[in-house]
């Protein structure tokens, strides 16, 4: 995240990211993607043990057309601008940058991190991620869903409510 004059803070460009990460080359870079939308504790333990993983935290945030994509068309609640700022916000995260594709293969070979952290379900889910991360030496770290937290399951619970 990046704030602009106004005080409102924007995510930041794959350029800025890039460079930004080549200024700080002795330090080891993580980087962890994810929609993150209706961020709940869930989220925040993802993020705090990929930030453990490494100095530099940067995170990818699906954009609104890519949750679309993954998710359905209700998807997602919160809007991306919101989402990225959310999770820009966290302690833990130096850098959030909002992507369209479905994967982040392409974010992954340009910023070449020393670790890529992914839920152990996205392992399976996208392996075009592990695969561009073997490219780039960077070790892929899986780390476990805490079950009882989930934005899909939150949203059903408060359809079902109404």
């Amino acid at each position: 995240m990046t704030t602009p004059t106004d005080g409102s803070a924007v995510p930041a460009t794959l350029d800025e990211i890039r460079d930004w990460l080549g200024s700080r080359r002795g330090d080891r870079s993580v980087l962890a993607t994810g929609c993150f939308d209706l961020l709940h504790a869930g989220h925040l333990s993802f993020l705090e043990q990929a930030r453990r993983l490494g100095d530099l935290l940067v995170v990818g945030v699906n954009s609104d057309l890519s949750v679309r994509a993954l998710k359905g068309p209700n998807r997602p609640v919160v809007g991306e601008r919101e989402r990225a700022a959310l999770v820009g916000a966290l302690r833990c995260v130096d850098r959030v940058f909002l992507y369209d594709e479905p994967t982040a293969d392409r974010q992954i070979r340009l910023f070449r991190p020393h670790v890529f952290a992914t839920a152990r379900a996205s392992l399976f889910a996208y392996p075009s991620e592990t695969a561009a991360a073997e490219e780039v030496a960077a070790h892929v770290h899986a780390i476990d869903r805490i079950t009882s937290y989930s934005t899909s399951g939150l949203v059903d619970a408060l359809r079902a409510a109404r």
